[in-house]
């Protein structure tokens, strides 16, 4: 059970919360147990001083003074990229930028060109070839839209629904009084 008690110690200090009663009464049964909750706490305090306050942190071996050596490295290497990646990052990131706009604005130009190509010069070939195709030209004057006729499906598909619906569920009398009027 020490074990789990030593996780939920560390866990429960780690949280910064307070350890609840039945914790609290195991750490003054077991000196080990209050030995880890004083040495939680002790990190605890050496970590929340400010920086300037170094001088008074563990030393030797201790796992504090590697937890606090730790950071103190970590922070100084952010500090070291920080100061060398500003202008390489910005100048990555507006490279990307800049060449993202530019084939939004090709794109743009190649879907208006190739419309612009359709009213100008393509219009006389097409012309031309509706002269060499007139069997064609005489079939596409019957030509009828899908769309259109899919919506006209639509409609009278939904008239038949309705017809069907106040058939079977308006009372007949309702149907028959409306009739006469």
């Amino acid at each position: 059970m020490k074990p789990i008690y030593r996780i939920l110690i560390n866990w429960y200090q780690a949280s910064d919360k307070e350890l609840p009663a039945w914790l609290q009464r195991a750490c003054q049964k077991d000196p080990s147990l209050a030995q880890e909750r004083a040495f939680g706490e002790t990190l605890t305090r050496e970590l929340r001083k400010p920086r300037s306050d170094e001088s008074a942190s563990f030393e030797g071996d201790s796992m504090a003074a590697r937890v606090l050596k730790q950071i103190a490295e970590e922070d100084y290497h952010a500090a070291q990229e920080e100061e060398a990646s500003p202008l390489w990052g910005a100048w990555v990131r507006n490279a990307g930028m800049g060449l993202a706009a530019l084939a939004v604005v090709f794109a743009a130009y190649q879907y208006l060109d190739t419309d612009s190509q359709i009213e100008g010069g393509e219009i006389a070939a097409i012309q031309e070839n509706a002269t060499a195709t007139d069997g064609l030209l005489e079939i596409s004057e019957d030509w009828k839209n899908p769309l259109d006729q899919e919506i006209e499906y639509i409609v009278s598909d939904a008239k038949g629904a309705l017809g069907f619906l106040a058939n079977t569920f308006v009372p007949s009398t309702y149907l028959k009084e409306k009739d006469k009027a």
